[in-house]
């Protein structure tokens, strides 16, 4: 059992291999600062679905309260915004430009100011965010839903899923992953929407690649993937916990966090439990 927490770890996101954030269930935030893992106080039992910021000093995480909040370097806060559903995703393209998701099929834009709603044209449950200053935004969510905004508007891309899709991750317009529900992966090269063989009915819950020659899946029961040419491989975890979350700072240094604190990482080699190493 991890001597950190043994709360589920949900999120990870990170700056460099020296400043890392991970949230999870009962208001667990844990830092990194390339020496040991420190827990920090969110003034909240929240669960911590999503994290992403622009600077060390500037950092956001979204909670299934309904909430959105702050980190200013020193202390994490609430965000003050419209009643919201359960909330499940968060990304930006810069400070001023920044994309939070939820139930219900809700997306909120924060202008380096304030949050507002945005019109998805849908009620379907978004799980994730992703996209590039020169694509725009990318959706995904329940009942096979990819949205991509379009200016003001967010457009349907069609489909044939009904999965429920948790992980979405690109580098760039013409390569982007979607992962999901009874081992769904697709690949989006910006025209069409493939299917890539897993030879898995587990659950992906997150994607991610520190290089586009470099990609992977994690998700249920310890299960790690990563893409071999046109298909996927399984990679040794030595667990199986659930894994909700991958993010790195290289292809030598790598995390995948999971339940009951769980926290692995990958050194260029293999996997290994790092939750215990205070």
């Amino acid at each position: 059992m991890s001597t950190l927490t043994d709360n589920h770890l949900l999120s990870i996101f990170g700056f460099d291999k020296d400043n890392i954030f991970v949230g999870g269930t009962e208001g667990t935030m844990l830092h990194f600062d390339g020496n040991r893992w420190s827990p920090m106080d969110l003034k909240g039992r929240w669960t911590v679905k999503n994290i992403w910021g622009s600077a060390p000093d500037n950092v956001f995480a979204v909670v299934t309260d309904g909430r959105i909040l702050h980190y200013n370097g020193n202390d994490w806060s609430v965000q003050e915004t419209e009643k919201l559903p359960p909330m499940t995703g968060i990304f930006g393209l810069s400070e001023n430009e920044i994309y939070a998701c939820a139930r219900l099929g809700r997306v909120l834009r924060y202008d380096g100011c304030e949050w507002k709603f945005l019109q998805t044209g849908t009620e379907t449950d978004i799980t994730r965010l992703w996209g590039c200053p020169e694509g725009g935004m990318y959706a995904v969510g329940y009942d096979g839903l990819i949205l991509h905004q379009e200016e003001d508007r967010w457009i349907r891309l069609t489909v044939n899923s009904n999965h429920e899709f948790y992980g979405i991750y690109g580098f760039g317009v013409d390569d982007m992953y979607i992962c999901g529900s009874d081992g769904i992966v697709f690949k989006f090269n910006g025209r069409e929407i493939t299917k890539m063989p897993t030879r898995t009915m587990e659950f992906f819950l997150d994607v991610w690649g520190p290089s586009k020659e470099m990609v992977f899946t994690v998700g249920d029961l310890g299960m790690i993937m990563y893409r071999d040419g046109d298909q996927w491989t399984q990679i040794e975890s030595n667990t199986e916990e659930y894994l909700t979350a991958i993010w790195g700072s290289s292809d030598e240094d790598m995390y995948a966090v999971g339940d009951n604190g769980l926290i692995l990482h990958w050194n260029g080699e293999d996997w290994s439990d790092q939750a215990g190493n205070e």
